[in-house]
């Protein structure tokens, strides 16, 4: 058997953690095909299997192949799913490109997922993505709808 590539994080339940096991070894399995097939495999599954790949990411074998399926899985409507890659995932801070990582960011915000849960979200702070985030909170101010209490944390990071 193959093993994870990473530690799986804490407080992960057992089944989790075998589900995770399982997705690497058939990642490993795939080779050169791994990418392709774990995209296929995301997009032929329910809600909670694609959050189940989500939060596996980091630990499968070569995890910067699978950037692109996780920047796309930022796109998705389904919270559970985009809080899967967003939330409690140390994937996005360690392989996302600066702009992916500010759309996740400002996305959460937008949505209301929690940003204390962002990992790595004072790390990859910088001052373009408090520039966005401060043009957003003038666009809420300015239409006099509510400004997320999140902003002020993303605005006051780095600073």
């Amino acid at each position: 058997g193959r093993k994870l590539s990473g530690t799986a994080p804490q407080g992960w339940p057992p089944s989790r953690i075998a589900r995770a096991a399982l997705l690497a070894a058939s990642v490993h399995a795939a080779g050169e095909e791994a990418p392709a097939r774990l995209a296929t495999a995301f997009r032929r599954s329910d809600s909670a299997e694609r959050a189940a790949i989500l939060q596996s990411l980091m630990l499968l074998p070569g995890p910067t192949r699978f950037a692109d399926l996780a920047a796309d899985a930022c796109r998705s409507s389904v919270q559970p799913v985009f809080e899967a890659i967003a939330c409690d995932n140390r994937y996005p801070a360690a392989h996302f490109a600066d702009p992916v990582f500010n759309q996740m960011v400002l996305k959460a915000v937008f949505t209301g997922a929690p940003l204390a849960r962002v990992i790595g979200l004072a790390e990859r702070t910088t001052a373009q993505l408090r520039r966005m985030a401060a043009d957003f909170r003038d666009e809420r101010r300015a239409s006099n709808r509510p400004v997320p209490a999140d902003l002020d944390l993303l605005l006051d990071l780095g600073t």
